[in-house]
């Protein structure tokens, strides 16, 4: 995780307006930590918030404001060395935007028509993800990412549209 602040505030210096995020499975955090996520207006959110999915958003991902939650980077920490729930997003774009994009993502449709949530932020799938999709399709699932870091079987990955 420091090597992402770190990497963070590296980037923050070349271009201001970058933020980032840590994207938590809200069950993960749950188990972990005994506590529920609670939303805190302009600090995270619930990125199942305003889908059909909305009563389930404590136990789906969550967006965190790292710049306005120090407090939880403690929690989350720990979390990502306990569970594979936790990845780091780096944008320009903001919170509300972030978890918009990221509603967009959440559903996929199988080639028998069937279709299904795809858990993304479950990094064990993201990484699976990452390695399967083609060059074009890395471009598109990563627009508007500059680099999504997270841990994929023992090692640190960094996609995103400067990595796609």
């Amino acid at each position: 995780m420091t090597r992402v602040i770190e990497r963070f505030q590296m980037l923050k210096l070349k271009l201001d307006t970058l933020n980032l995020y840590a994207l938590v499975d809200g069950f993960q955090y749950e188990v972990h930590t005994g506590v529920r996520m609670r939303h805190e207006a302009n600090t995270n959110r619930a990125v199942f918030s305003g889908t059909a999915d909305e009563p389930l958003a404590h136990a789906g991902p969550w967006l965190i404001d790292i710049t306005k939650s120090a407090v939880q980077l403690e929690e989350i920490e720990a979390l990502e060395q306990a569970l594979p729930s936790v990845s780091w997003i780096i944008t320009h774009v903001d919170l509300e935007g972030l978890s918009q994009l990221l509603q967009l993502k959440l559903d996929a449709q199988l080639p028998d028509g069937h279709n299904v949530l795809l858990r993304f932020y479950d990094p064990r799938v993201l990484g699976n993800l990452y390695l399967t999709l083609d060059g074009q399709q890395r471009d598109e699932f990563f627009h508007l990412i500059d680099e999504w870091h997270f841990m994929y079987k023992g090692q640190w990955v960094v996609a995103g549209r400067n990595h796609a």
